[in-house]
């Protein structure tokens, strides 16, 4: 898978300069001499005045000349670079515009924890908002340190949203060294309200239990939390510090806005005020004024002090565990400053608690009422996991805005090109769901289609939400950069050598599954005479930008064979890659052929075409399109003959991917002398032992499942006989914690890729492909043949095998994870806590495919 200054103009002081100079040629004269003289300075200002118009008519007719001459250059200068075409957007109205997606609803909308990078991060939906955050000290490597953004090398115990409705009402519990730390955050809808509303926070910190039943209770511990405000578009904020109203301020649509803090009589409270020309590194800002504090005072505290003109206003609570304090904001105090103090009320003490415990009952009413979860698991360990998940993947959607930067293509460089230059795309905002806020809190395409399978089983306006900013982002050839990362606090979490994204390459189309599903929803609700009037304008605005997606996949990612396909983008001259990677399939290091030429032929992605083929002739049919290209596509890419002819292996009963190969390849140490330092240095390098030839890529895996999980195979087919065969057989793909990513019987199998690249998918369990699998076998179960109660059997044996491994590792490690490593008896692996698509979990628990 995958900066701002106000100094003073140089110009004021000559422009000053200037205005002296002309208040003194202003001053009056002295009083002129008598007689002669009197006569002779009179005649030298005749003689001034007749040069001084002479030049003055010189000058004149130097500047019409000059304007003459190079006024078609001035106009020439004007005249618009042409923006190339792949910096344009798609010609037509954007998606996200429609009024299904305006109103009320994105009013309601307006406030989210759309920062997914934090712990705990409040943005409203609009390109410059005002920022909100939580912060607390902790410890790292024996060192005060400040907890903000998602780390992994914090090295929490657990972190996660426990409850989460994506729109109104979040609950997180994160246990830090000991603290368990609680997060609450709920909107209300006032009719004093500014645009947007009101909303709170809870903050509240208890200590874990640290003694044994009869030790002494050791001394409570001091614990210190920060919240914050910042307006990203640089405007002043009024800052009070103290118990009570702290900020306040003015921003756009929100009108005037305040910000209180209700902490206990038990804490003390200080705060500061800093003009910030970034936003993104928030974490050292405080940390410089905290360390300047502890060189100066002796004590880690704000020093209750506000800069001029201050745009961030921070409060630290300080006190002993258990402690708590509210967080209360509250707009349009413009027009009703009286009322804002009983709006705080109804927001804070214990009005809010009972607010925040209505909402609470109402998530859990919502959520059994969808998924229906005690009739389908064993019990509440099963349940809290579906919840989490659930609630993880909701409370990690984000808000994102600014310009992704693109590789310059070759057919665009020139002489004057250079290796760092890069385009930047237009600017756009993106509200998408992450796979993971500590590792990928930022957009990826193809997690985005599974992400949606659940999040529209939620809230289906919501999906199409976010499903519409993603096609706002497709440019007129129907390209879509895979990787989203958008605005410099995205950025920061990005190695530069990852942000740039390149035109020529794609990625999985895998949100036509959550559109598949999305319109056949619609047609089972328009038969039962309940057309949904909205998704179907939906579907019309989105229509066009799917054709558009289609073609650019149809046109730059075809091979050689009629109806085939490959991954065009791998790097055939790499000699430090075991096998190059195609991160464009989103299956990053899965073995393909050793030795990428245009003669490949890639499995998966004819198959991901089939799926947008019979998408597509599903939704003309909706929109009254003509369909009948889509439909002849559709047929020739699910013909199983022709699937057969460029990717069956009849001798090993497999699918596979065809291309240039050889298996002898190897990675081997090598000695040299490195010509800058004379000294001695080691590389790993690949070695080719054997000359590639053309034929079958001999390495079954997840790339091999996909006729079966796309539902190409005729069930009454002997091929789909002999793939059931192949998923069921242990030295292959399955395994108690779920199927491996790559058979044992691979050349390959968990082999490195490079000296420092982990097999990432060649072993390792990944949620999202055992989802198809079973939605597949699910299908084929309730379909009468020959064939339908092995299907049975087996999907069950899976599902049984997946939800007991998550479950298992959750509650262990307090973690959802990437992946689970089948090589150490399925424990947790790679980044953590991953909510993306391991969060399908729930929907497998619920049978819901």
């Amino acid at each position: 898978m995958r900066d701002r200054k106000g100094t003073k103009s140089p110009d004021a002081d000559s422009a000053n300069a200037r205005s002296a100079s002309q208040r003194s040629s202003r001053r009056p004269p002295r009083p002129p001499a008598v007689g002669k003289r009197r006569r002779a300075q009179t005649g030298c200002c005749n003689c001034s005045l007749g040069v001084f118009l002479l030049l003055a008519f010189a000058l004149v007719c130097i500047s019409l000349v000059g304007f003459i001459f190079y006024k078609p250059w001035i106009f020439l200068a004007r005249t618009p670079t042409p923006i190339p075409r792949p910096l344009t957007p798609f010609p037509g109205k954007l998606v996200s515009d429609l009024p299904q997606f305006q109103g009320d609803y994105r009013e309601r909308m307006f406030w989210g924890t759309y920062r997914s990078v934090l712990y705990l991060g409040i943005r409203a939906r609009t390109p410059k908002s005002l920022l909100a955050g939580l912060m607390w000290l902790g410890v790292k490597d024996n060192r005060y340190s400040l907890r903000h953004t998602c780390e992994e090398g914090d090295k929490l115990t657990r972190y996660a949203w426990v409850r989460h409705d994506g729109a109104t009402y979040g609950r997180q519990e994160i246990i830090d060294q000991g603290l368990a730390i609680t997060t609450s955050f709920m909107k209300h809808e006032d009719p004093k309200s500014g645009y947007g509303g009101d909303w709170a926070v809870r903050v509240a910190v208890a200590e874990k239990k640290r003694h044994k039943e009869g030790e002494q209770i050791k001394t409570p511990r001091q614990v210190s939390l920060f919240f914050y405000i910042a307006d990203e578009a640089g405007s002043s904020l009024k800052i009070s510090g103290g118990n009570g109203k702290f900020a306040a301020g003015t921003a756009n649509e929100v009108g005037g806005w305040e910000l209180h803090v209700k902490n206990q009589e038990t804490s003390s409270a200080s705060f500061v005020g800093l003009r910030c020309k970034h936003t993104h590194n928030l974490t050292q800002l405080v940390w410089q004024v905290l360390e300047k504090q502890a060189r100066t005072q002796g004590r880690i505290e704000l020093p209750n002090a506000a800069e001029k003109s201050s745009n961030f206003a921070a409060i630290q609570v300080t006190g002993v565990a258990p402690l708590s304090f509210d967080v209360v904001f509250v707009s349009g105090t413009e027009k009703h400053t009286v009322e804002a103090s009983e709006r705080v009320k109804n927001l804070s003490g214990v009005n809010l608690t009972k607010r925040l415990t209505e909402r609470e009952e109402m998530f859990e009413k919502r959520f059994q009422s969808t998924f229906h979860l005690q009739d389908k698991v064993k019990g509440e360990r099963e349940v809290e996991v579906g919840r989490v998940a659930l609630s993880n993947l909701l409370g990690s959607i984000g808000y994102f805005y600014g310009q992704s930067l693109i590789a310059i293509p070759p057919e665009y460089q020139d002489s004057e090109t250079k290796d760092g230059d890069v385009w930047k795309y237009w600017p756009a905002a993106l509200y998408t769901a992450v796979p993971s806020r500590s590792f990928f809190p930022r957009g990826f395409l193809w997690d985005e289609g599974f992400h949606q399978l659940l999040v529209s089983r939620w809230d289906r306006k919501m999906s199409k939400e976010i499903i519409a900013h993603w096609f706002d982002l497709l440019n007129i050839d129907g390209w879509i950069p895979r990787e989203q990362i958008l605005g410099d606090e995205a950025r920061s979490k990005v190695p530069d050598a990852f942000v740039k994204q390149h035109t020529s390459n794609a990625n999985p189309p895998a949100l036509f599954m959550a559109i598949h599903k999305l319109a056949t929803a619609f047609e089972i609700e328009k038969s039962l005479g309940l057309p949904n009037e909205e998704d179907r304008v939906f579907f019309e605005r989105l229509y066009p930008r799917l054709e558009a997606w289609f073609r650019w996949f149809n046109t730059s990612q075809t091979g050689k064979e009629t109806s085939s396909y490959y991954w065009h983008g791998r790097n055939a001259q790499t000699k430090r890659e075991l096998n190059p990677t195609t991160l464009m399939s989103g299956l990053d290091d899965y073995p393909r052929a050793s030795h990428p030429t245009d003669d490949e032929r890639h499995l998966d992605l004819r198959c991901w075409m089939a799926l947008a083929a019979q998408s597509l002739a599903k939704l003309a049919s909706i929109v009254d399109a003509p369909n009948e290209v889509y439909v002849a596509t559709a047929a020739q890419l699910t013909d199983l003959d022709l699937l057969n002819k460029l990717h069956y292996d009849a001798g090993s009963g497999r699918y596979l991917d065809y291309g240039l190969h050889t298996e002898k390849v190897e990675l081997q140490r090598k000695n040299f002398v490195d010509p800058q330092t004379g000294f001695m240095q080691t590389e790993v390098e690949r070695v080719v032992l054997k000359p590639p030839e053309l034929g079958w890529v001999p390495h079954y895996g997840y790339n091999s499942l996909f006729p079966l999980l796309m539902g190409l195979l005729p069930l009454d087919s002997p091929m789909f006989a002999n793939q059931m065969e192949l998923l069921r057989n242990e030295t292959n793909l399955w395994t108690t914690f779920g199927l491996r990513s790559l058979a044992t019987t691979s050349s390959l199998y968990m082999k490195h890729n490079t000296e420092h690249d982990a097999p990432y998918w060649r072993g390792p369990v990944w949620m999202n492909i055992n989802y198809l699998v079973l939605s597949a076998l699910d299908h084929c179960s309730k379909v009468d043949g020959q064939h339908s109660s092995k299907c049975s059997e087996t999907y069950s044996q899976l599902r049984a095998h997946l939800i007991r491994n998550v479950v298992k590792r959750y509650h262990e490690s307090g973690y959802l994870w990437e992946q689970y490593d089948n090589a150490n008896k399925g424990k947790g692996k790679g980044s953590h806590p991953f909510t993306g698509w391991t969060s399908l979990i729930l929907l497998i628990m619920s049978d819901s495919y």
